[in-house]
């Protein structure tokens, strides 16, 4: 009988043991799923920005992104109102398509263009247009403020006033009909 008492208190013991153990792996794979929870699923805007945050990451091969900036912005400002095609830029920086439309949508972004969507010749295609006019001097060089004898006495309430200015008038007038001469 010693014997058997013996082979049934191992299995007993045996049976102890992989409870433990069992308990041991689920307690491990409990351990696991918290620390790996499936991340929640992401909003269509959520995985558009990110995919936007990383082209504007990749830089267009090798070229000076700020240089490049400006030229594009210079182009795009001398056409004024009338914009310039993206693929007509494109072509005049020797750039291919694909790195173009990057860079116009890093622009659009930036608010420094504006895209407009265009059927041209049956075709859909992008106008970019400036999306704020750059400030010159020019605009204020021949401005009579500048050289008024009696700028110190002009106020908005008072006897001289840019309000009733004869020659803040004529001034106007004089550029409002020399733009359109130019366009």
């Amino acid at each position: 009988m010693a014997k058997k008492e013996k082979k049934s208190i191992k299995k007993m013991e045996e049976k102890k043991e992989v409870t433990k153990t069992e308990k041991k792996k689920v307690v491990k794979t409990e351990k696991k799923k918290e620390i790996t929870k499936p991340e929640k699923k992401k909003t269509k805007a959520e995985l558009k920005k990110e995919a936007e945050l990383l082209e504007e990451e990749e830089e267009i091969e090798g070229l000076d992104m700020e240089k490049l900036k400006t030229t594009v912005l210079g182009l795009v400002a001398k056409r004024g109102d009338n914009g310039m095609f993206q693929s007509e830029l494109w072509k005049k920086l020797k750039l291919s398509s694909r790195d173009g439309s990057r860079l116009a949508l890093k622009l659009e972004r930036q608010h420094l263009v504006k895209r407009e969507k265009i059927l041209e010749n049956g075709r859909w295609t992008y106008k970019l247009k400036i999306a704020h006019v750059p400030v010159t001097t020019q605009s204020i060089e021949s401005a009579p403020c500048l050289i008024c004898p009696v700028e110190s006495k002009c106020t908005l309430e008072g006897e001289i006033s840019p309000r009733t200015c004869p020659l803040i008038e004529q001034w106007v007038l004089t550029e409002i009909s020399t733009k359109k001469v130019k366009k």
